[in-house]
């Protein structure tokens, strides 16, 4: 009688075990190859074969395993170690942007999901800043004041996977710059 009263706790017990072990596999890409196998495909955007430097009185420099990425028309600093709402803020710089006279500059960043559909993702309002003191060497003083000034904005990507970034810069309704990157975003 015992081992009748038993047989349906073990039988339930060996279920939940079961039920868990697949929720773990599943969780961890075993059992969902196709989740894995998105961020093989995923055309994540890699530095450029000859790196973009920008123009004159803007710094080359990117922090570590990041790198810049456009034209001088508009470029930005390509972060590979995107997380789900990291809020982090996105640089953009473009030649001959003057942060002075732009206060709000005419910048728009969307990001679309490609692995899967998800609602578009857009930018916090833009915002201008000033150059980081670029400093001849000799003096001390300012190369120039408004060299350097750059748009900054921020995405919220809201899962983990692989998306599209989309800036576009309107400067006047004849010359509009995109530029466009693909990262993966991790949970």
């Amino acid at each position: 009688m015992l081992a009748t009263s038993l047989g349906p706790i073990v039988c339930v017990m060996n279920r939940r075990g079961l039920f868990f072990a697949f929720l773990l596999a599943s969780c961890s890409g075993w059992i969902n190859p196709v989740f894995a196998a998105d961020r093989r495909s995923c055309p994540v955007t890699r530095p450029p074969v000859h790196p973009f430097v920008p123009p004159a009185g803007y710094s080359a420099g990117a922090g570590e395993n990041e790198f810049l990425y456009g034209s001088s028309a508009l470029w930005t600093i390509i972060y590979p170690n995107w997380h789900i709402h990291s809020g982090g803020k996105l640089p953009f710089f473009r030649k001959g942007y003057d942060w002075m006279k732009e206060k709000e500059p005419r910048l728009t960043v969307v990001a679309r999901r490609l692995d899967r559909p998800d609602p578009l993702v857009w930018n916090d309002p833009a915002n201008n800043a000033g150059p980081s003191m670029v400093w001849n060497g000799y003096n001390g003083k300012p190369v120039d004041g408004n060299t350097g000034g750059f748009m900054v904005t921020g995405v919220d990507i809201p899962s983990a996977g692989c998306w599209e970034i989309a800036a576009h810069y309107v400067q006047s309704f004849d010359n509009i710059q995109t530029l466009t990157y693909t990262v993966w975003v991790e949970p």
